[in-house]
Order: structure tokens, then sequence, then C-alpha cells
């Protein structure tokens, strides 16, 4: 029986060691809710406890909270390899270093083909090791496949598989979404609004657009910033402090970490995000899928996502010119709506959860019948 026949019946187990709310998680939830619409039969193990669990039990995932550190790692490793064996598990698919480790001792104790999807720049030995033992590496950019590439990992054995969103379904969804959000946080109907989706860290650059911002409100005086994301942690606090400093405090809103991201992102006018390194860039992939226009800085994979000038626009990391770029999309609307249709076009051709999945089988594929 062909590979491409017996696809429906794999029975796929997802390691994943995070269960917070970054790209690798999310990323996760959207592959295993499209594997299970596919035919597939997956569980998912990953640390107890945060968003995740929950989050992929809402989405219909058989779902193991495991202990993934300390003391009772060893309990886990043993767990799953029980868990392999008796749900006749076909394939082992990890995502995150950890969970790299645990993937390279159940597939040496189950004698399981092991796929690693990488979702960071790492030079973490666990991937050469897994690679060089025929198991294939997923990289969720090309930035990322050369990066492999470069520490040691054999070509033949990692391809770049980009991420999806299910954000290309909504489609006209949230229309009221610029009224009512700007209506919650007590903003003017009339003010242009940037939004940045990220946990508030030193990597996503909200710095950045912060020491920018009163660029943009020499010129656009009506504009307020949203920043949507975790706050938790002393980089946020600074930040805060030094929207203080600025004078521009009353333009910035930090909302927290939010279960809307599509609706808040629906009522921005533009979204930035000024990243000092990305692999990916999920949330750029979703604002485009709204038909957002999209800012972001020229590094890691985002080249990849935003075509300058076609679906958004690149820029170097300097305040001059992220300000340069945001002016230019606020002083035109006509420039806004082309970047941003241009964009949804080019998400619903190449970035839909079942393109994605067609690409994974062909790996799972490739691992069983290597």
């Amino acid at each position: 029986m062909k590979a491409h026949d017996s696809a429906k019946r794999w029975r796929v187990l997802q390691v994943v060691s995070s269960s917070a709310t970054s790209g690798a998680e999310r990323h996760l939830v959207l592959l295993a809710k499209t594997l299970q619409q596919q035919g597939h039969y997956v569980i998912t193990v990953c640390p107890p406890h945060n968003w995740l669990p929950d989050e992929l039990r809402r989405a219909g995932v058989h779902t193991l909270p495991l202990p993934m550190r300390g003391a009772g790692s060893v309990m886990t490793l043993l767990h799953l390899v029980r868990v392999v064996r008796e749900q006749r598990i076909d394939i082992i698919h990890t995502h995150l270093t950890r969970a790299t480790y645990y993937g390279l001792l159940l597939g040496l104790l189950t004698r399981k083909p092991v796929v690693s999807t990488v979702h960071v720049f790492t030079s973490d030995p666990a991937y050469r090791w897994l690679s060089r033992l025929g198991n294939p590496l997923i990289a969720v950019s090309e930035a990322v496949r050369r990066w492999l590439i470069e520490h040691g990992v054999p070509a033949s054995e990692v391809q770049t598989i980009y991420n999806a969103t299910d954000f290309v379904s909504l489609n006209g969804a949230h229309a009221n979404a610029p009224q009512e959000v700007r209506k919650e946080f007590g903003l003017p109907e009339s003010s242009k609004l940037i939004g940045l989706f990220a946990k508030v860290t030193p990597i996503k650059g909200q710095d950045l657009l912060l020491e920018a911002l009163p660029q943009v409100l020499h010129s656009h005086p009506d504009t307020h910033v949203l920043f949507v994301g975790s706050t938790n942690g002393e980089f946020a606090r600074r930040i805060q402090q030094r929207a203080k400093e600025l004078s521009v405090s009353r333009h910035v809103v930090f909302t927290g970490l939010r279960a809307d991201v599509a609706r808040l992102m629906q009522a921005v006018d533009v979204v930035t995000l000024p990243s000092r390194t990305e692999t990916f860039g999920l949330a750029v992939l979703e604002a485009m899928a709204l038909g957002k226009p999209v800012v972001a800085t020229r590094v890691g994979g985002l080249p990849e996502l935003v075509r300058d000038g076609e679906t958004g626009i690149l820029v170097d990391y300097t305040t001059t010119s992220l300000a340069h770029a945001l002016n230019e999309l606020l002083s035109s609307a006509d420039l806004r709506h082309r970047l941003g249709q241009t964009a949804r076009t080019f998400a619903c051709q190449y970035y839909t959860p079942e393109h994605m999945v067609q690409r994974v089988e062909a790996v799972y594929a490739r691992a069983l019948t290597a």
C-alpha cells in the first residue's frame, strides 16, 4: 500500500516542551487539530499548567500533560515508552529542544521514526544526533534551514515547511472591531492604530517602536499603539516607564495577554514586528491573512514572508527606518489597502493549514519508509 493511501491511519505522538503562548505552541495546536481533521490519530504531550493543555483540549486533541523537567523527567520518559507501545504510535514528532531529547530517546527505545520541527536558531547537538540517525528535521523558514546546515545538520535531512494560520478563514469576521476596540480602550474613533502582537520582550522590538513613536506622532498626532502580549518581566516594566519618559503614554496601550488576537488585529491599521531576530514571525502571517499591511525588520525569516513593497514593508533595525515606513503607511489608505490585499492573497495561497499538513504528511511518509 502506498504511503499516501495509508496516511489517513497514521498514529502520531506530538511532543512539545513548553506550554506558553509563543509561536511553537500555537503552531502545535493548529498542526494537531488539522492532522486530526485529515484523519490521523493524534496524542499530544506537553508540560502541565499554563496555556497549552487547555487550548489543546478545546481543540479536541487528546492531551497528556506531563512534567518534562526535574525529578519527574525519567518517569515521563518511561510513561511515553508505554504510550508509544500501547497506542501503537507510528511516528513521534517533537517541537523545541527538550522535547527533541525526549524524541531522540523514545526513538531509540521504541525503534519508531522521529520528526523534529525546529522553531528557533539553535546549535544544540540533539538536532545533529537526531538527523544523523536518519530522522528528518523540519525548519520553519529557509533562514532556520541554512542555520542548521551551517551547524552540522546534513542538508538532505532538513527541509523547510512554513507555519500556517487559520486566520485565512476569518475574512469578513469582526467587521465592527475598529469601532469596538477603540471604544474599549477609550481611543478616539478617528485615531490611527498600530499593533505589535508579541510578548513584551527585548527580542520583539517593542523598545524600538516606542523610540520611533515621537517621529510618527509628529506627522500623525492621532496615532495610538496597541502592544498585545504578555507584560510579565522587568523588560515590560522598563518599556512602560520609557513611555512616560518620552511623554507618549497616552498614545500607548498595553493590553496584556489576550484571547481575541484576531479581533484586535482586525481593528488596527498597520501591524508591525520590529524584531531583533525572528525565525518565522507567526504574528506577521496572521496579519497578512487578515489583509493588514505589515512593517517588519529585515531579519531572520521575516523577508521570506514580507515581500518588500508588495505584501508589506521591510525596514532596517533603526528608529528612523521604522518611523519612515509607518508614516508612509499611515499617510495613504490606498497603500495600506493595496499591500493588505496582496498580503491576504499570498497568505491564502501558500499558508493554509491544509497546505502545511500536506507537506508534513510527506515528511512522515519519508520517515516511515526510510
